[in-house]
Parts: structure tokens; sequence; C-alpha cells
């Protein structure tokens, strides 16, 4: 997805957004290092035992472990879900209760990033999933920017002003 693909409402909304949780990060530099730093791991950092991430400017902690088929899964979903709106219609039965059980598994996860020095900032919390109500499920625009999209995505999104 790119950001262009948002609606005026959707970029200037998460604009604020990502804007908020860069300051509470330390700053964009901060923000564009996580990205950077989970896209450079070969795998998922998500998938650490220990359910903590380091980069270079903080750290990333969640209160779940995350399983590697799950991590999978998700990111299928999450690719399917650009390239339609309603990801979950369509897929066969099977398919589906497997998508459902994975987002009500990931809903309780919360993510808390926090840089690594307290005076650039409290840090910030991040859910992957929005809200669990059958077929009406989300995955969270931060979370897919931070973890699944391209640092352009969040470069652009900073970098957005009101037309």
């Amino acid at each position: 997805m790119k950001f262009t693909d948002l609606s005026t409402e959707e970029q200037e909304a998460f604009h604020k957004e990502l804007s908020a949780c860069t300051e509470k990060l330390g700053g964009r530099n901060f923000l564009l290092q996580l990205i950077e730093d989970v896209k450079a791991e070969k795998e998922s950092p998500l998938t650490s035992k220990e359910k903590r991430f380091s980069f270079s400017k903080g750290s990333v902690q969640w209160n779940k472990s995350i399983y590697k088929d799950t991590l999978d899964l998700l990111f299928k979903a999450i690719a399917r879900s650009e390239r339609e709106e309603g990801f979950m219609e369509g897929l066969k039965e099977r398919e589906q209760k497997r998508m459902e059980n994975m987002l009500k598994t990931l809903s309780p996860v919360s993510l808390q990033i926090k840089p690594a020095n307290a005076e650039d900032g409290e840090g910030f919390a991040v859910s992957i999933v929005q809200r669990v109500e059958g077929k009406t499920s989300n995955i969270t625009l931060l979370f897919r920017t931070l973890f699944f999209y391209n640092v352009d995505f969040a470069k652009k999104a900073l970098g957005y002003t009101k037309k």
C-alpha cells in the first residue's frame, strides 16, 4: 500500500498519530531507525522468545509470545487485505477459521516501544489488531507501518501536509 492510497482524512489522522508516536520516541530519526532495524533482521524480531527486541535507539517489548506460524499468517492476512477490502471474504471455511483464530490470538498483544534514554521520551504502545468481531477485524495501520511496510510509507506519513 502507498500512503497516497489512503483518503485525505485517513492520511491526516495517521499523520497525527505517527507524529505523536515520533515525539514520544525521541524524534523522527528514532522511529525511522526502528523500522530500518526491523527490516534488517533476518527473521522477524516479533518471534523472539524473550518477547523483546532491541534496536539502535531503544527497545520493543510485548506481553505475549508470537509464534512463527501465527506471524506468517498475520503477514499473509496483511498482504491479502492490501489486495481486497474484506480480506476474510472468499476464504475457504478452514482458512477463514485459521485467520479468525490468529486475530483472536493477537488481539491482546501490545507492543511497548521505548527509547534507550528516558530523556528522549516516554515511548508508546502499539496494538496489532484493532478489533475482533468475527469478520470485521483490522490490523492496525501503525503496526503495519512499523513491521510490514517500507520505511518510505512512514516518511511520507510524517511529511504529510494538508492541501
